[in-house]
């Protein structure tokens, strides 16, 4: 019996690059980055994780942008973010290029980015798990209304 995978390689490539390509139209930036700026992001809010959310969260996310978020992770020295400013310096010192940026437009750009691809029950769940001082950098999801209009 053989191994057949779901997605190739560069179905994965393709599904990265549309992330990237999105997070570079809101952020008005380069392709380059935009990628600088989700890969900090994402190491940010992986190192604010605890080891069963941060598994969750990435059984979610494309394959090559797991592989980001998994990028030279090191358990032994992550550091939760106490809180907002703590999470923002975490995004800049992982950056060279977010200078034009910033870091809270750039967190609040992946989470937006984030917002549009996941699910409502894994924005839940990644929101439980982070720091809540940083659930306002999320958008506002429209209520969903129980009534049929």
């Amino acid at each position: 019996m053989s191994f057949i995978p779901s997605q190739t390689f560069s179905d994965s490539a393709h599904q990265a690059e549309i992330w990237v390509v999105e997070l570079s139209e809101y952020l008005h930036c380069e392709r380059n980055e935009a990628y600088d700026c989700l890969r900090s992001v994402l190491h940010a809010l992986r190192d604010s994780m605890d080891l069963k959310a941060m598994a969750d969260f990435s059984s979610h996310l494309p394959p090559l942008i797991r592989g980001i978020f998994y990028e030279n992770w090191q358990p032994q020295h992550a550091q939760p973010c106490s809180d907002r400013m703590d999470f923002f310096a975490s995004i800049g010192r992982r950056s060279v290029k977010l200078n034009d940026i910033g870091v809270e437009q750039a967190a609040r750009n992946v989470f937006k980015l984030l917002d549009h691809h996941l699910s409502l029950p894994v924005i839940k769940r990644v929101k439980l798990a982070m720091n809540p001082s940083l659930g306002t950098l999320w958008p506002e999801r429209p209520q969903q209304s129980n009534s049929a209009a």
